[in-house]
């Protein structure tokens, strides 16, 4: 249709209306990849409080270089996620990158970018290199991926 939702869990009138037993649906991030795979949508960008992932914590390594590309969330891409992020979010990057991960089985390229620059988006829907990218595995991999050679 030619739109861009934008999804936030605070506008519900409860946290009971979208919490479930498996806490699915205990964030933003999660709740927007949700969204993403019911609607089969092509890319999820979600906006963070830093520019993407990055090599090391950014606000602790003035030297931290930004990862502009990830095609597979394993344990080390975990890692690098840290603990929990601002006081004010439930979990930062760990929980994005389990939202991530969710979108990418699916198919969907998911950016992670600031959120503070919400023009970005232009540039992300002009194809500019903005955040991480983290590629979404295309179907003929997920069909092939548990067949031997």
């Amino acid at each position: 249709m030619g739109v861009i939702p934008i999804v936030n869990e605070n506008d519900s009138v409860s946290y009971t209306e979208i919490e479930s037993k498996e806490r699915l649906f205990g964030d933003n991030d999660m709740l927007s990849a949700i969204v993403a795979v019911l609607r089969k949508a092509r890319r999820l960008v979600i906006f963070s409080d830093i520019d993407g992932l990055y090599d090391k914590d950014p606000r602790l390594h003035p030297e931290a270089h930004l990862i502009p590309r990830i095609e597979k969330i394993d344990d080390r891409t975990m890692l690098l996620a840290g603990g929990a992020g601002s006081r004010r979010g439930t979990g930062g990057m760990k929980t994005k990158l389990q939202a991530v991960k969710l979108a990418m089985r699916q198919g969907i390229d998911t950016i992670i970018t600031n959120g503070r620059n919400p023009d970005a988006l232009y540039g992300i829907l002009n194809g500019e290199s903005i955040g991480t990218l983290f590629i979404g595995s295309r179907l003929e991999e997920r069909r092939t991926a548990g067949r031997r050679p």
